[in-house]
């Protein structure tokens, strides 16, 4: 599997999305391209303006603010966090559906390093129907390739929230150069697929536990 470093990321050439006319999730994808090229840190309002080629009171008319502006990007990389993933599982069960959830998240994240950091960072507003609405999409999916693990319904939440917390543990490491043998990250990755796989297949009080 081949993968584009965030350096390499770097040194893509910027997109003029302003020559298309602007548009809200223009401004989102453009703000998300930065936070992938510069790191969460570079993404400024100004920033944003200068990609786009507009004066910036310009994208006050899209985003009401900065926090409004990660908050957009939240919901955007949970829509697309979840279709990919989605798409990966379909037809797929049990460890095989795991493995290709873990995987689809892991390519996304690196990917889109920047706006994945932004959107792991933001809170939910359980409050807001459109945090709901992506909340409970993504649920869903991860529940979904959980559950083929014929785990009982009062153990699924605890086991989805093992392995989010497992894949988002390693890619953000992964994704910070935190490995020091970076060459090796693949064989760990798959190490720990096969760890997730033994600890949802014997989930405490499941009834594969003494299998």
């Amino acid at each position: 599997m081949t993968r584009l470093s965030p350096n390499y990321i770097r040194m893509m050439p910027n997109t003029n999305i302003s020559k298309a006319g602007l548009s809200r999730a223009k401004v989102i994808e453009a703000a998300s391209q930065i936070a992938d090229e510069d790191g969460p840190a570079g993404l400024t309002m100004a920033a944003l303006a200068k990609r786009l080629g507009v004066a910036l009171p310009s994208l006050y008319s899209h985003v009401r603010g900065f926090e409004h502006l990660k908050e957009e990007i939240f919901l955007a990389v949970n829509s697309e966090l979840s279709r990919r993933m989605g798409e990966a599982i379909q037809g797929y069960a049990g460890r095989d559906a795991m493995r290709a959830l873990a995987n689809a998240y892991r390519d996304y994240a690196f990917s889109h390093p920047g706006r994945y950091a932004i959107a792991m960072q933001e809170r939910p507003n359980l409050a807001n129907e459109r945090h709901q609405d992506a909340a409970l999409k993504c649920g869903q999916i991860v529940y979904g390739a959980v559950r083929g693990y014929g785990l009982l319904e009062v153990d699924l939440t605890n086991a989805t929230r093992f392995l989010r917390a497992t894949l988002h543990g390693f890619v953000s490491i992964e994704i910070a150069g935190g490995y020091a043998l970076s060459d090796a990250t693949n064989p760990a990755f798959e190490t720990l697929l096969a760890a997730v796989d033994r600890a949802l297949s014997t989930w405490p009080g499941s009834p594969t536990e003494n299998i």
